[in-house]
């Protein structure tokens, strides 16, 4: 009998043991793992109540945050819905230091961050989380400088004679042959008028777009070549106005005097397009 009892005693003992090794083990990994996550005191202090309140509670705080029920636990740890993960633990251990020694506190600011945390890896998973990152200054210049002007897109010989207006000057040019355009609209019979006065401003604006200002008494000679190609240009935009002009007033008000001032308000517009979007001048 008494080597039947001390056999029992040995083999109880020996079945303790071995069931006791793996929690032991596991308490001591959990409590490295739980050093080396947890940077100060309190934080660890917030953990280990928490792992207290969940054993004794029984609640589950794996389960994700309600849709909109967020917004309060962002607001408490002071922080935006799209902060990133080291903001959020910044402010947590912040918290956590404020409240250090409140028991009931830390177990809350500890399921608030585990709330906020599966709050944003479910909004990364359904692809409503908005990047922070923003685009600096350089970055945006660059890509402005790699984005295509509209005339980049024209033909190779073309652009040589496209100039978007800049600053001022489409401002100036869009009211100097609006003033041209609405005289015949106003008055029919300065038709011819308006039309005289717009292709004479408009060669002048076209010939000496792009070149140097000069002073009072300083006589420039003219240039053959962008004078040729000056006075092609104002007749070809000329002309396609006048005919559109022509097919307007024919269509709408045959044999009129309006009809006139439709072909003289179409004309100076195709002047003034001429004079503002095209140069002559090459480029020094």
């Amino acid at each position: 009998r008494i080597m039947m009892s001390s056999s029992s005693l040995t083999c109880f003992v020996a079945a303790a043991l071995v069931a006791w090794a793996p929690s032991a083990s596991g308490v001591a990994v959990h409590r490295v793992m739980s050093h080396r996550t947890l940077g100060s005191p309190a934080v660890a202090h917030a953990a280990s109540l928490r792992r207290s309140a969940r054993v004794g509670s029984g609640v589950s705080l794996g389960a994700a945050a309600a849709p909109g029920g967020g917004g309060n636990l962002y607001r408490q740890f002071g922080i935006s819905e799209d902060a990133d993960y080291d903001t959020i633990m910044a402010a947590y251990e912040k918290l956590c230091a404020k409240f250090e020694g409140n028991k009931k506190e830390l177990i809350k600011l500890e399921v608030s961050k585990d709330r906020i945390l599966e709050d944003r890896l479910r909004r990364r998973m359904t692809g409503t989380l908005q990047s922070t990152v923003v685009e600096s200054a350089w970055d945006k210049a660059q890509r402005m400088k790699k984005r295509k002007s509209p005339q980049e897109y024209l033909p190779g010989w073309m652009q040589r004679f496209v100039e978007l207006p800049q600053g001022d000057f489409g401002t100036n040019m869009a009211i100097l042959f609006g003033l041209l355009c609405s005289m015949p609209l106003l008055a029919p019979t300065l038709a011819s008028t308006s039309m005289c006065f717009s292709y004479l401003i408009g060669n002048a604006v076209l010939y000496n777009r792009g070149l140097p200002n000069r002073r009072e008494d300083d006589m420039r000679p003219a240039k053959l070549k962008p004078l040729l190609v000056t006075l092609a240009i104002s007749t070809i935009w000329g002309g396609l106005g006048f005919s559109i002009g022509v097919a307007i007033g024919n269509t709408f008000f045959p044999m009129t005097l309006r009809a006139n001032g439709i072909i003289g308000a179409c004309t100076a517009a195709g002047l003034g397009v001429a004079a503002t979007f095209f140069k002559v001048q090459e480029d020094e």
